[in-house]
């Protein structure tokens, strides 16, 4: 990936709103996963974008407001937000008002940085946000294999959730999933749950799911012994 990572920081004043962080990291993954979709340029390393009260700058008149700031593959913006009006939203609403936020300040770092590049992915990302109604859930790994005649695709998962981030295995034949099952859950923000699992296998009508070392359950076998029938009709 050309761009490493996107993340949204929220504060009010001395406050870090860490719960905001949370909530909208979905988001910060969403945007960045759709940047690296089109973004051909220079590599950044990370996206960071704040947004902050008018408080915030007050107390800390050194951060320059509304502007980006670029160095060493770091982009970051200090942006700004009202959080009563913020917190009058609903969750879909707050999700569009960041997402607006977002392509407003990307916008003005590819100006800043003379990065055209970075501009046509930054349209692109939210355009294509926009189509698929914000949501953050996407296949992290997959694999295309034929099993009993059939041409099927395996995946692993992420749902971002109100209560936290779970992974979950699918096997689809013909655009339509034929099984699934739910691996694991953590608490949302955590952005190694987003590098844990690495390749799918068929070793003999099993599913293999390989990932990190550090990660107890892995490599997992998932049976398909009862999906085989399933399989094989159509």
């Amino acid at each position: 990936m050309n761009i490493g990572r996107t993340l949204f920081w929220f504060k009010d004043g001395n406050d870090k709103l860490n719960e905001f962080d949370d909530n909208f990291f979905a988001l910060g993954t969403l945007l960045n996963r759709l940047l690296n979709q089109k973004y051909e340029g220079k590599k950044i390393k990370f996206i960071n974008l704040d947004l902050s009260t008018d408080l915030t700058y007050e107390l800390y008149p050194v951060l320059p407001k509304d502007t980006p700031y670029y160095y060493g593959g770091y982009l970051r913006y200090y942006g700004t937000f009202d959080r009563e009006v913020f917190e009058s939203l609903t969750f879909a609403e707050q999700s569009r008002y960041v997402w607006d936020k977002a392509h407003i300040y990307l916008n003005k770092a590819a100006i800043f940085l003379k990065n055209q590049k970075l501009a046509e992915a930054v349209e692109y990302a939210y355009q294509k946000g926009l189509e698929i109604d914000l949501n953050p859930d996407y296949r992290l790994v997959e694999n295309e294999f034929f099993l009993s005649g059939q041409k099927l695709k395996a995946a692993v998962w992420v749902n971002f959730k109100e209560d936290g981030m779970y992974s979950k295995f699918t096997l689809e034949k013909s655009g339509a999933i034929i099984f699934e099952k739910d691996i694991d859950k953590t608490q949302k923000g955590i952005e190694f749950f987003l590098e844990i699992y690495k390749a799918i296998e068929l070793q003999n009508n099993d599913i293999i799911i390989k990932g990190v070392k550090d990660v107890q359950y892995l490599p997992l076998k998932i049976s398909l012994k009862g999906v085989l029938s399933d399989v094989g009709n159509g």
